[in-house]
């Protein structure tokens, strides 16, 4: 079941990062501009998050086997629609539709994994099957740059969906959403109003809301970067071919996943959350107005910055982890909603909004690589500001600690 799991892990993180290789030759072959490489590539992350509540009492309802495996149909389809899109309307609407098909994908997992795992089993299970997800994003670069002048991103699309279709089918025929003698068969199914009531006890717990705006950011910057305007940066400023932009984009997704896998360690060093998120922020967002300030520089100096960013800025995975350790256990599922929907939404609204401003400064001023300078501007003073308002959270107090005061209250 962890294969398969895996598998569709992979493909989702694959398509969120698909446009960044590709755009310049979709804006091409389309005719199409940077606002509209915005809105498609948001779309995707605009019907995840806004799933991400009712999702839930799907899987109450009718079991994760069955709703994700069907689920993924509407991907295939939007894959297709997609490969054969000839207008920005068709483009937004096959991005809508794989959004829709992958939106419960990594939750539906977890709750799969949680039931048939022990809590220490789980994690490394969940470990796993986070770290292989990062391959889609490696994916999304070289191998689907070298496709793209292979066959065609058309073509390259068709087979994606048909790869969609055949992990469906294997989602439906391996998963089964608990073992048969753990299925608790009085527990009352989740309504949509228990789901948004729990979002909202979730949003009341103390701290939380300085979290959530720099977990809108904090992802979404980095994975703008590599997953949209990465790509036509290094095309539109430098010329790079599309080979070329995927050689540059790996090493940069590579940088991502080493970043991650270093901030657990320096996380568990320091011995707390804060530090490490404000100190990550505030270096990513002055690596990004230095290339606001250089962004015509050398092709080296230029990579050097923008792999520098992926590494840093994967501080993210510290912040998810402050943001569920503040939620009480009663309310984890619901927080891990509510993250991923503050997660997915931030990044839909960035990717939207800097394919505006990239377009307006561009046409305002003439200049290809001002629009460029305008988006890293953006992103580093959204991070600063994020980071003064999460650096009013509060840590979260030791597990042994919080029974000993539950005790003496």
């Amino acid at each position: 079941m962890l294969v398969v799991m895996i598998a569709l892990a992979i493909m989702s993180q694959f398509y969120r990062s698909s446009n960044g290789v590709i755009a310049p030759e979709l804006m091409s072959d389309l005719g199409i501009d940077s606002r509209d490489i915005g809105w498609s590539s948001g779309s995707f992350f605009v019907i995840f998050a806004l799933l991400q509540i009712p999702i839930g009492v799907f899987f109450d309802r009718f079991g994760v086997r069955r709703v994700l495996s069907s689920m993924l149909i509407f991907a295939v389809i939007g894959s297709l629609v997609f490969a054969f899109s000839h207008s920005i309307t068709s483009l937004i609407a096959g991005r809508f539709l794989i959004g829709l098909g992958f939106a419960g994908g990594m939750t539906g997992s977890l709750v799969v994994l949680s039931r048939w795992h022990t809590p220490s089993a789980f994690t490394q299970a969940m470990t796993l099957l986070f770290a292989m997800a990062n391959v889609g994003s490696l994916l999304a670069t070289l191998p689907l740059a070298a496709a793209n002048e292979w066959i065609g991103w058309r073509t390259t699309f068709v087979v994606l969906g048909i790869a969609t279709g055949v992990i469906a089918i294997l989602f439906l025929l391996t998963v089964r959403d608990a073992p048969s003698e753990s299925t608790d068969q009085t527990r009352r199914p989740q309504t949509l109003s228990d789901s948004i009531r729990g979002m909202r006890d979730v949003i009341r717990v103390p701290g939380l809301l300085n979290v959530m705006p720099m977990i809108g950011i904090g992802y979404a910057s980095v994975v703008t970067i590599v997953g949209l305007w990465g790509g036509p940066y290094l095309h539109d400023v430098y010329g790079l071919d599309g080979v070329s932009r995927g050689n540059l984009l790996s090493i940069m997704a590579v940088a991502l996943v080493l970043g991650t896998l270093a901030y657990g360690p320096i996380q568990r060093y320091a011995g707390s959350f804060r530090p490490v998120v404000v100190i990550g922020g505030v270096a990513s967002a002055a690596l990004m107005l230095l290339l606001a300030t250089v962004v015509t520089a050398s092709l080296w100096t230029t990579v050097i910055l923008l792999i520098a960013i992926c590494f840093i800025g994967a501080y993210s995975v510290v912040l998810m982890a402050h943001d569920v350790a503040l939620v009480p256990p009663e309310l984890s599922g619901r927080g891990s909603t509510t993250l991923n929907a503050v997660l997915m939404g931030g990044t839909a609204i960035l990717q939207i909004g800097s394919g505006e401003v990239i377009g307006l400064v561009q046409t305002w001023s003439g200049s290809v690589a001002a629009g460029y300078a305008s988006f890293f501007l953006l992103l580093g003073v959204l991070t600063l500001i994020t980071a003064a308002i999460y650096h009013r959270a509060p840590e979260p107090m030791p597990k042994k600690s919080a029974e000993r005061q539950a005790g003496d209250e």
